[in-house]
């Protein structure tokens, strides 16, 4: 009995991937340079409109549906599939789960401090709201195995680390419009890979 997902399975699942980079990141990274969603002191969000508000937190809430089923899929086509790149594909179940909650809370209270664990605050900061999990040790986890298992090309491999990799520092590095529209590229890059590993 085969067990290994269908191709058109793998597919949908990177499907899924480069339409959220689409609309997720790329999307909401122009509406972000045409009209900046956070300026001023910490927690001051500045939304054209409650319209952009709640698109932006509901489009953050559906990111990590889309990218972890990318990351499936890429865990599928390019790992052997072992227990430790199983355990980092939970977490970063468990860190989508709390970085949608999180963006969610944000679009109701129109605070960057949406919710608190103790005194700590979580809000759009990838450190502390779950998106370290999903966005960059989980691609880099997968990279770095895909790289030794060889099912993809290297340079395959290598792009899905560097996903991971480049995404922890993108917010630092850039104003989050930018930093938005350089992951979407970097996820959309991801996505190709399955669907086209999946094909082959």
């Amino acid at each position: 009995m085969n067990t290994h997902p269908a191709p058109a399975f793998i597919q949908r699942l990177a499907l899924a991937c480069t339409g959220t980079a689409l609309l997720s990141s790329i999307g909401l990274g122009f509406w972000d340079l045409i009209h900046p969603m956070f300026a001023g002191p910490r927690y001051t969000l500045t939304p054209a409109s409650s319209v952009q508000l709640w698109s932006y937190g509901v489009l953050q809430a559906l990111k990590p549906i889309g990218f972890l089923a990318g990351l499936y899929g890429f865990f599928l086509v390019a790992t052997r599939g072992g227990k430790l790149l199983k355990i980092i594909l939970a977490l970063s179940v468990i860190g989508g789960v709390v970085y949608g909650v999180v963006w969610l809370m944000i679009a109701v209270t129109g605070r960057d401090d949406a919710l608190y664990i103790g005194n700590r605050a979580l809000g759009s900061d990838g450190h502390s709201n779950g998106a370290a999990l999903f966005l960059w040790l989980a691609p880099l986890a997968l990279g770095i195995g895909a790289w030794f298992t060889r099912r993809v090309g290297r340079w395959q491999a290598a792009w899905v680390a560097a996903a991971g990799l480049l995404g922890s520092q993108l917010f630092g590095l850039f104003t989050p419009g930018v930093a938005l529209i350089v992951e979407g590229i970097l996820w959309l890059g991801l996505g190709a890979t399955v669907y086209r590993s999946a094909a082959a």
